[in-house]
């Protein structure tokens, strides 16, 4: 399966202005202090599950500082801290690996006031599978809106011959918050279905019905006025489902104050 995301990160990437030293310890410190549950053994700090977290009970989240980025945001010099973790059983003292935990990603947005350094937003949310989340080196900083900053990632899955993919998005809006947003962008479950030529009568036509391969090349639209200075994210899929074929065609996603929104009609919306 091929996945393009080139339009939508590399062409928003933000060029951060570089924080001292003295800077990146403090802003660390201020972190560190904000969870304040220290795990020696992992070298990391353990946070709480989100409120609607599907994860098991007695599961906290290893968390490890993943990137960093300054950039100014309304006139201040702001920083942008991704932190990730693996999902934590507090009662064996070890990962949960399985198949259905996912890790957590947190999103911290400081603000230097002064020489103090203070945190204005904060946000996290569940993402990855067998309790981890997506590599640190795999996550990207862009650019959301005017005056937004966030991370994306791109996920995947394979099960029972279907691979899925997607795009994570954590990232701050104009409304004092941090939100995430799910894009489903690809799928293809060829290897379930196999070649259908080698089934006959009523197995050949339900195998040539279902059978899937679409991707989507994702971009934000900037034509458009954003909403909570958060820009709408485009979809252009192509690929076939069953005997339907789709070249390019565009899918708009806006961004309502908690997410961007999936249109139902997309083909891809079942991944939801």
């Amino acid at each position: 399966m091929k996945r393009i995301v080139s339009t939508l990160i590399p062409a928003v990437l933000a060029v951060p202005a570089l924080a001292a030293p003295a800077d990146d310890a403090a802003i660390r410190h201020v972190i560190e202090q904000h969870y304040n549950r220290p795990v020696a053994a992992e070298k990391c700090q353990l946070s709480d599950p989100p409120k609607d977290s599907q994860n098991l009970r007695n599961t906290a989240y290893c968390m490890k500082r993943a990137a960093g980025h300054t950039v100014t945001r309304n006139g201040k010099t702001t920083r942008y801290e991704l932190y990730t973790g693996f999902a934590y059983d507090l009662e064996e003292k070890r990962i949960n690996d399985s198949h259905a935990s996912s890790g957590l990603a947190e999103v911290f947005v400081l603000q230097k006031e002064g020489d103090q350094w203070a945190i204005k937003l904060h946000g996290k949310d569940e993402v990855g599978a067998w309790g981890k989340t997506p590599d640190a080196e795999d996550w990207r900083f862009m650019q959301v809106g005017g005056q937004n900053w966030g991370y994306a990632v791109e996920t995947a899955y394979t099960g029972q011959g279907s691979t899925v993919t997607g795009l994570f998005l954590l990232f701050s809006d104009n409304h004092n918050r941090i939100a995430n947003s799910y894009i489903p962008t690809g799928l293809d479950n060829g290897a379930h279905y196999g070649n259908c030529k080698e089934y006959k009568g009523r197995e050949r036509r339900h195998c040539e019905e279902m059978e899937t391969s679409l991707d989507a090349d994702v971009s934000f639209n900037r034509r458009l006025k954003p909403e909570f200075d958060v820009w709408a994210v485009e979809a252009s899929l192509s690929g076939t489902q069953g005997k339907k074929r789709y070249r390019r065609q565009k899918y708009l996603m806006p961004y309502n104050g908690k997410a961007h929104v999936v249109p139902k009609g997309y083909p891809l919306y079942s991944l939801m």
